[in-house]
């Protein structure tokens, strides 16, 4: 029933190809669907960085450095974040109108973008949205992670599986809470299905604190997986844990 509402509100909408107008953002006209080609470069993240935390690596730092010097000291659980940038200015107005304002049509512009973006020289063999709650997609009406899973999975030909991940217990909002706090809020939030991947992407819209996703590459690791990535469109710019 959902998802044939939300085919019927994306119908409403439009599909991006169909777009004829201004940028959502700078409100100049643009011949590109949805965002102009001025603004699609200010949202990516240029240079080097690290594989750990996605923060830029110094010009200086050998070409074989592949983490910052706090991510060689506590390196995070997963094997590489890959985002398109920090999650600053125009980000925030995107995300918002994609997750909250239910702009549906933007899923294709930003998968585009983030799959321009990574490098696949190593592809994982799938891909796995975050999940979120029943009652949060129920609220919500819709998951996010999903609908970027899926595009990503259009541009990448990388397969994208819904059902290996489950959140199995309704928390408080992430964004609320405290760094520390997120972590044992998550605590047996989450459960996997028996499978035989090796080599997963993570996929989420913003990664803060990194809680979520720790979590879940643990989850995944514990489970039998050998590598884990983490996809998003953007972090925060602190440094994550």
């Amino acid at each position: 029933m959902v998802k044939g509402w939300l085919a019927k509100a994306r119908g409403l909408l439009g599909e991006p190809h169909d777009w004829c107008g201004d940028c959502l953002l700078c409100r100049q006209p643009s011949e590109e669907a949805l965002l102009c080609s001025y603004c699609r470069m200010a949202l990516r993240q240029e240079g080097r960085h690290c594989h750990g935390c996605a923060a830029p690596l110094p010009e200086l730092v050998p070409l074989d450095r592949l983490l910052c010097g706090r991510c060689q000291r506590r390196p995070p659980p997963w094997q590489r974040l890959q985002v398109i940038g920090d999650y600053r200015a125009p980000w925030p107005v995107l995300v918002s109108r994609f997750k909250y304002s239910r702009q549906w049509q933007l899923a294709p512009v930003l998968a585009q973008l983030l799959s321009d973006h990574l490098d696949l020289g190593d592809p994982p063999e799938v891909l796995i949205p975050v999940p979120i709650h029943w009652w949060r997609r129920l609220q919500r009406g819709f998951n996010q992670a999903e609908e970027l899973a899926r595009e990503v999975g259009r541009c990448t030909g990388i397969p994208v599986d819904g059902s290996l991940l489950r959140r199995i217990r309704h928390t408080p909002q992430q964004s609320r809470l405290s760094a520390g706090t997120r972590r044992r809020n998550l605590r047996g939030a989450f459960a996997v299905r028996s499978h035989h991947y090796q080599h997963v992407a993570l996929l989420d819209d913003v990664v803060t604190t990194g809680a979520t996703a720790g979590q879940l590459a643990r989850l995944l690791l514990n489970s039998g997986v050998a590598r884990v990535e983490v996809w998003a469109l953007c972090r925060t710019q602190r440094h994550l844990r």
